[in-house]
């Protein structure tokens, strides 16, 4: 019989872990917006911030993930300045998770 009760507690000592671990997990959403509403800064860094893109994060800021390398940084600056000059809009796929928010694709939309 105790076999059973500490087995029963750690199934649902894992549950309670495995519930509070998805409902910390990432959200993803999409937005479509002109480029010419987007600020684009680095801060000195070398990793652009993206702001006033209608994302769901303060300021509605999108930046990339602390690992993308420095060639998709670079990409990420071409496709923002590529559209304001053509007056195109851009396209983020981005996940968020409280005011975190990570583009994961982005594109510029055809006029």
């Amino acid at each position: 019989m105790r076999k059973t009760s500490i087995r029963a507690l750690l199934c649902s000592a894992c549950c309670l872990m495995a519930a509070g671990a998805s409902t910390s997990a990432l959200a993803t959403a999409n937005v479509t917006v002109p480029a010419a509403s987007v600020q684009i800064t680095t801060y000195g860094l070398v990793n652009p911030v993206l702001f006033y893109t209608g994302s769901v994060c303060s300021n509605q800021h999108l930046n990339l993930d602390d690992s993308a390398s420095a060639d998709m940084q670079k990409l990420l600056w071409a496709a923002v300045l590529s559209a304001k000059s053509t007056g195109s809009k851009l396209s983020f796929d981005y996940d968020f998770n409280g005011d975190a928010c990570v583009i994961r694709s982005f594109s510029v939309m055809a006029n």
